[in-house]
């Protein structure tokens, strides 16, 4: 049976390097922009559960800051309830205010039960990684892998966010969107990739046509070298973004043709079975 795939840790040294989750501070012409409290919900949403347990280096290396800074906000975060600390170990795990803030994920985690059955399913039958991808902010956020028995080496774990635009789960998303949507978030895309205007457009367009023709979008090692992949986008619900179903792997054990003439059938009928076990 595929196994869920483990996040990137320190201890297996499986985390990406710093580039592969730059993300910006707010803009320094934006006044509105409290970046203070960003980097506090960067903290906060490393925590993927009540059961993981993070130090301030850990922290510090997913979220691309100084452990000085991290080792301030989480002493914030622990006096306002929101962390509590395991003294012995030197580690936080998610406090009790943080149970407030989940009524709000519900949805998402109902959302992943539907979805966990049919990532199974695209796994073994890829020999790859099925994985649920959601947009966060100017990146795709990995929210849950699952990864087949025979691929050993999975490089991108649950938590990392990848590009929007050289990835075909953020194309996918970006076909998901309403045409205003679109527009903000290739712009977000772009300016996070530091793609031009026009290179931006002709992906967009090129990946619009393998919507029409597949059903699907594709990237052939286009994100990392020898990487395949294919994805869909869905939409869980009236209250919910458009999320993406992606399968990938290495080019040695996952080449294009089979994720086009072995994969994508499958992930085109889990996709419809997916909105309408959802009652979409």
């Amino acid at each position: 049976m595929p196994q869920p795939a483990r996040a990137p840790d320190e201890d297996t040294g499986a985390a990406l390097a710093p580039e592969h989750d730059s993300r910006p501070r707010g803009p320094k012409d934006d006044r509105h922009f409290v970046t203070a409290l960003s980097r506090g919900l960067d903290v906060l949403a490393c925590f993927r559960s009540f059961e993981v347990a993070l130090g301030n280096a850990e922290l510090a290396q997913r979220c691309g800051l100084p452990k000085s800074t991290v080792s301030r906000l989480t002493h914030t975060l622990t006096e306002l309830g929101y962390l509590r600390l395991e003294a012995e170990a030197g580690k936080y795990r998610l406090g009790s205010s943080a149970l407030t803030l989940a009524p709000a994920a519900r949805e998402g985690a109902e959302v992943l039960a539907v979805v966990r059955p049919h990532m199974l399913r695209l796994a073994e039958l890829s020999q790859g990684v099925a994985s649920l991808i959601l947009r966060d902010r100017d990146r795709m956020l990995i929210f849950e892998n699952w990864q087949s028995e025979s691929y050993l080496t999975l490089r991108v774990g649950v938590g990392t966010r990848i590009s929007g635009l050289s990835t075909a789960a953020g194309r996918a998303y970006l076909h998901a969107l309403p045409a205003a949507e679109q527009r903000q978030a290739l712009a977000a895309f772009r300016a996070a990739d530091g793609v031009s205007p026009r290179d931006a457009d002709q992906i967009l367009a090129r990946s619009a046509s393998e919507v029409r023709q597949l059903q699907c979008t594709t990237s052939f090692g286009e994100w990392l070298p020898h990487i395949n992949s294919i994805a869909a986008a869905f939409l869980p619900g009236k209250n919910l973004p458009p999320m993406t179903l992606s399968c990938s792997g290495p080019n040695a054990v996952v080449p294009p043709a089979h994720l086009l003439d072995n994969v994508r059938p499958a992930l085109i009928e889990s996709i419809a079975t997916i909105e309408r076990e959802l009652g979409v």
